[in-house]
């Protein structure tokens, strides 16, 4: 019901699907990844990008992988239904930043929800990670109230501090001024940058992949040391 849901709701909107599609094609060709367009999760030989969107329902446009300053880089336009408790269907799109880790596969699964949004888009990530909790009151550090104004930071509480040591509070003032309102992930030795805006330009991406560049590089080279 929802993927026939899914379908009907992306004819609906198909001009600024293709916008959409053409602001990331373009991006994607710049920066020298290659371009696949459309990718079926069921049949499709190819890597899915994972993280807190991924489903059995959603759709993946504008697929583009490779590599940039030395970092496998993969890039998605992602539309899925998110059904809330109440039964309502609720449309999703999130232009999804892959950039593989080099030396943060032992990182602890974390998600910064970006404050002033509403929840329901992340709902099949909280429904499936519910051991995942808010850890931003046991921080020791002096983090910035931008930072805790902006971010709420959810991981296993019982490596809240094993963290901390990596996203000090210079780190997560930069997080703050330089990523919101994306959201972010660190999962399975990837960065996941979420962008949300419906009306895409190329200076949006631009920007997102600087910002998911310099956490990548921040995160390696505490790793390493």
């Amino acid at each position: 019901m929802v993927s026939g849901l899914i379908g009907r709701i992306l004819r609906r909107h198909s001009s600024g699907a293709r916008s959409r599609g053409t602001t990331i094609r373009k991006f994607a060709q710049k920066i020298g990844l290659v371009y696949f367009g459309v990718v079926d999760q069921h049949q499709d030989d190819h890597e899915v990008i994972r993280g807190l969107t991924v489903s059995t329902t959603h759709r993946d446009d504008h697929y583009a992988v490779g590599s940039f300053d030395g970092y496998d880089i993969s890039l998605v336009d992602r539309f899925d239904i998110v059904v809330g408790a109440n039964g309502k269907a609720e449309e999703h799109s999130w232009v999804i930043l892959q950039v593989s880790l080099e030396n943060g596969q032992h990182l602890p699964h974390l998600f910064m929800k970006p404050n002033g949004h509403a929840q329901n888009g992340y709902a099949k990530f909280f429904n499936a990670h519910n051991n995942l909790k808010p850890v931003n009151g046991l921080f020791q550090g002096s983090h910035s109230n931008e930072f805790h104004s902006r971010y709420e930071v959810f991981m296993n509480s019982s490596r809240a501090l094993e963290i901390e040591e990596i996203l000090t509070p210079q780190v997560t003032h930069t997080i703050a001024a330089r990523l919101w309102p994306h959201a972010i992930e660190i999962f399975e030795g990837k960065v996941f940058v979420y962008t949300t805006q419906t009306q895409l330009t190329e200076t949006l991406l631009d920007t997102c992949l600087e910002s998911a560049l310099w956490l990548a590089q921040t995160l390696d080279t505490t790793e390493e040391n």
